[in-house]
């Protein structure tokens, strides 16, 4: 492994992704997440969906980077960033639409805002700044996690479609 690799702050980046997850995850959890999606959708969440379905999403997300770490391909780097802009960057975004059109807290706000937003940002300008990718596959891995991110809330929180 060259210095370069290991002074690379890209992947030191990248392995943060899923503790900041969890963190969020526990968040949601302790402030009550599934609770308020019911109210504001009118819609159920059961509880073990809610864990089951995020921990799956962690563990996904840690896959994800470690093949990204190991192999360093394009590829790899590319679903990094586009899973991690769908569940976090998105996510923050999310949170903060909900506190705007239903005038109250979304459980989620403090750890989108304070975590997800600023490592997005990093992970991004250190993803162009070492040439992990070109400008346009961020881009492009970034609407790719906006597209996700809307599904999941389209149809797991609003049940959109009646799923």
């Amino acid at each position: 492994m060259g210095e370069a690799a290991l002074t690379s702050l890209y992947y030191r980046l990248i392995w943060l992704l899923p503790v900041a997850f969890a963190a969020h995850i526990a968040e949601e959890y302790l402030a009550g997440f599934p609770r308020y999606a019911a109210e504001i959708s009118g819609h159920a969440m059961a509880l073990p969906l809610f864990l089951g379905g995020n921990i799956l999403f962690i563990l996904v997300m840690a896959a994800l980077v470690g093949r990204a770490a190991k192999t360093r391909s394009p590829e790899a780097n590319f679903w990094v960033l586009a899973w991690a802009a769908g569940n976090q960057f998105w996510n923050f975004v999310f949170h903060f639409a909900l506190v705007l059109a239903f005038d109250r807290n979304s459980p989620g706000l403090v750890t989108g805002t304070l975590v997800y937003f600023p490592l997005s940002l990093a992970l991004w300008q250190a993803a162009l700044a070492e040439r992990i990718v070109r400008p346009a596959t961020l881009a492009a891995a970034i609407l790719l996690g906006g597209a996700y991110m809307g599904a999941v809330a389209a149809f797991s929180i609003f049940h959109l479609g009646g799923l």
